[in-house]
């Protein structure tokens, strides 16, 4: 059997990340086909990167996962460099704005501007792992394929590096400043094959990086919503403290995350007074706001996910920075209308493409008053059932995708 190997800053069931379960979803529906191989750190922790797990390997639904440890992490290092590296960045990002980024990319594809600091900024990096990148080096020769996950770390700057005519970059990439560094340009340039999510982040991929970008498609990735047992929500309303009435929020609750999801609820609920509760579903990485109307359930099982997703009102996904959004297609496979921030060109397709299973808000005015349609009109949630869930199952269904993947893998 042939081996394949997925790179990858985080993995196990107890990360929660979209790109990281992206990862874990794709790598576990290969191993009846391939020996695939994980090569990740030892930390769940975006913030202080400190290890939570103590070994070095282990065997999860058939993925041989390989854990490193990541060199000593200094924020205020980190943070040094990041001033440092502002200007090659910002003349890109000028550019992008000014829409002439693309056509400069057609003439000059891979950009130098400030590379020798950008590689010391990755080097600082919380995820940088010099023993992962080594083991990478010395083991090349025995995978058929490497996937690198996610553009913005060290492990795919300098992964793609070690066999970049077998490396397939799976970037998920959104609107954020860290892709406009010159060195993404060799990046995205150099890989054998970039598999996008969606067709916007592939055209916007494509104002960045012009048509020396290399050889890609969409893949994108399945949805994973059903579960050995289902929660019976009297257990969940009991552990959670939760009320019948409920919009619910699931994944890594921090602000680049969620926006102004909290304040614009809260002002919400004063203009209109109910006993509508906002749940939050994940690990928290910003500073917990107490209010009588939010309820953190903290990190839960994927049964006790889903039995939240199934009896909540509405499903809410204020992120602006989507490449995809698992979030948003799990909870329409399961029948939800989606409320989503129209900011996300990404998410804002889905809605548009759904016929409007999933709706976009483009303010706060227009936040309230579409939470306030559904919760007083619950009929049009009823409505929006059957279109969320066929338009899942007509572009997200498994087989679709591992086709698109293996057939990928085998022409490498």
């Amino acid at each position: 059997m042939e081996k394949i190997c997925f790179l990858v800053c985080q993995y196990g069931k107890e990360v929660n990340g979209g790109a990281e379960y992206h990862c874990r979803m794709l790598a576990e529906r290969l191993v009846d086909d391939y020996d695939v191989d994980v090569l990740t750190s030892k930390t769940i922790n975006y913030s202080t990167f400190e290890p939570y797990y103590t070994n070095e390997k282990e065997s999860l639904n058939g993925v041989n996962i390989l854990r490193f440890d990541c060199e000593p992490y200094n924020a205020d290092v980190h943070q040094n460099w990041r001033k440092k590296t502002k200007f090659s960045r910002k003349i890109r990002r000028n550019l992008y704005r000014l829409g002439i980024l693309e056509t400069l990319s057609n003439i000059i594809p891979k950009w130098d501007l400030g590379i020798e600091n950008e590689e010391k900024l990755m080097k600082s990096h919380g995820f940088y792992s010099t023993s992962l990148l080594s083991y990478l080096e010395s083991h090349q020769k025995d995978y058929k394929a490497i996937i690198c996950f996610t553009y913005l770390y060290p492990h795919t700057v300098f992964g793609s590096r070690v066999a970049p005519n077998k490396t397939i970059l799976i970037p998920t990439v959104h609107n954020d400043s860290d892709i406009f560094r010159s060195i993404q340009t060799h990046v995205f340039t150099e890989v054998k094959h970039i598999g996008f999510n969606t067709i916007e982040e592939r055209d916007f991929s494509y104002k960045i990086f012009g048509n020396k970008m290399s050889n890609n498609s969409i893949i994108a990735v399945g949805v994973e919503t059903d579960t050995e047992h289902e929660i019976p929500f009297q257990q969940l309303k009991e552990k959670f403290h939760l009320s019948e009435n409920y919009i619910h929020y699931f994944g890594r609750v921090c602000v680049s995350k969620m926006e102004k999801l909290i304040p614009w609820f809260i002002n919400y609920k004063s203009k209109y007074p109910s006993d509508l509760k906002l749940v939050l579903t994940g690990r928290l990485f910003q500073e917990k706001i107490v209010h009588p109307d939010i309820i953190y359930t903290g990190f839960v099982t994927d049964e006790e996910k889903i039995g939240l997703i199934k009896n909540s009102r509405l499903i809410i996904n204020p992120s602006k920075n989507e490449s995809l959004s698992l979030l948003l297609l799990e909870a329409m496979n399961l029948g939800k209308t989606v409320l989503v921030n129209a900011k996300s060109d990404v998410m804002k397709a889905h809605a548009i493409r759904s016929d409007f299973a999933a709706e976009y808000y483009t303010n706060e005015t227009d936040f309230q008053n579409k939470i306030q349609k559904y919760i007083s009109h619950p009929n049009l949630i009823a409505l929006n059932k059957s279109k969320a869930m066929a338009y899942v199952e007509e572009n997200y269904n498994w087989q679709l995708i591992i086709n698109r993947l293996k057939n990928l893998i085998s022409s490498i």
